[in-house]
């Protein structure tokens, strides 16, 4: 692999002046200079091959524990008070309850828990202490 200065000047003649496709003469420029190709012919059909197409991105899955989930929403719901009125409401607080993420952030956390601790400057270190602790109980 050549260095980035070879790399360079190997496409000055590629990238610099006037050309008829230009995004064209650049990816024969760069194939040559990558090495990838050993002709300019061989280059210029490379970079007129078609492209794949990328692959879409995919949204993270979250990873829930779906059984531990219905186990806790079913007893943590009232069956015997289940209406269908009232069906939509009570599972959305019973999922909320029986999530495992926490309903704030760490960083609204920390600042609600050290202005409770109201300590002073020298208490600070053991302030965060705790708060980091109470966080790590409750989430």
């Amino acid at each position: 692999m050549a260095t980035r200065e070879q790399y360079n000047t190997c496409m000055k003649p590629y990238i610099s002046g006037q050309h008829e496709d230009r995004k064209l003469d650049f990816c024969i420029g760069a194939k040559m200079c990558a090495g990838k190709a050993s002709t300019e012919e061989e280059a210029r059909q490379i970079c007129l091959l078609p492209k794949e197409p990328k692959a879409p991105r995919t949204r993270r899955s979250s990873s829930i524990d779906i059984p531990k989930l219905a186990s806790c929403v079913a007893t943590t719901i009232a069956l015997e008070e289940l209406t269908a009125e009232n069906l939509v409401s009570r599972l959305q607080s019973a999922m909320q309850a029986c999530s495992d993420k926490p309903t704030t952030s760490y960083k609204r956390f920390m600042n609600a828990c050290l202005k409770e601790q109201d300590g002073t400057f020298k208490t600070q270190l053991h302030d965060i202490k705790v708060c980091k602790a109470r966080w790590a109980v409750t989430n």
